[in-house]
């Protein structure tokens, strides 16, 4: 008598399954990894600056070999252009404007969201800043194109500015968003030179946007831009007042 054999089709369903959470659990640790690479990367220039990364380094800090991390993100220009991607792209996402907030504070809230980051990890912004402005310097264009990224976020900023009745437009949202991403740098130059604290890079940021809005404000909110710069002035003073610690 001949056997029957049994197709082993039918255990398809099976095997993809498992293969499917296979594939998973690979995607998983390499994310995993990825990420760990990332932050090593970023505590390293937080406490020695971007001169002092290199890949073997961090493969040795980060107990990963030299050759996952080409695999996982590339050389150090790779890697490097993705810490500088990771520093801009949550701000991009940021809604400047929300449906349910109070339109005059949205300066207010942006800028506090953007300080709340920089504070988790002061060392680390400050090493990115420089470092990003001498390679801006030198002509990179990674680092030239975070800039021209983050005059963007400003251009938005003021487009949605003027939808929501707060300016006129008739100073264009490119030379207002220019503008305000100027005052921005400036500020954040002086804070990462160690001139001032993240309390008044905050409200040089705040104040510099809401003197830029003003410039071009409807008649409606005109009046209530000017008492938000008189209350930055007056938080500044306190700002100044306060002891060194």
């Amino acid at each position: 008598m001949c056997k029957t054999i049994v197709p082993a089709i039918v255990n398809l369903p099976v095997m993809l399954e498992l293969t499917h959470r296979g594939h998973a659990t690979r995607h998983a640790n390499m994310a995993a990894r990825r990420q760990r690479i990332l932050d090593t990367a970023r505590k390293i220039i937080a406490e020695e600056g971007f001169d002092a990364l290199n890949v073997r380094q961090l493969a040795e800090r980060a107990s990963i070999s030299v050759p996952t991390i080409y695999n996982l993100i590339g050389n150090k220009s790779a890697l490097i252009a993705q810490l500088l991607e990771d520093s801009i792209s949550p701000f991009e996402h940021l809604q400047y404007i929300g449906d349910d907030e109070d339109p005059v504070a949205a300066p207010i809230v942006f800028f506090e969201k953007i300080v709340a980051t920089m504070r988790e990890n002061e060392n680390y912004y400050r090493a990115e800043f420089l470092a990003r402005e001498n390679m801006r310097e030198v002509g990179d264009q990674a680092a030239i194109a975070i800039g021209d990224r983050s005059i963007r976020i400003a251009i938005d900023a003021c487009e949605q500015a003027q939808h929501a009745g707060l300016i006129r437009g008739q100073i264009s949202a490119r030379q207002l968003g220019g503008q305000i991403d100027h005052n921005f740098r400036l500020a954040y130059h002086d804070w990462a030179h160690s001139v001032i604290g993240l309390d008044a890079f905050q409200n040089r940021v705040t104040a510099g946007t809401y003197l830029c809005l003003a410039a071009d404000a409807t008649v409606k909110y005109h009046p209530q831009f000017i008492k938000k710069l008189k209350s930055l002035e007056e938080l500044a003073t306190v700002i100044r007042l306060r002891p060194k610690k």
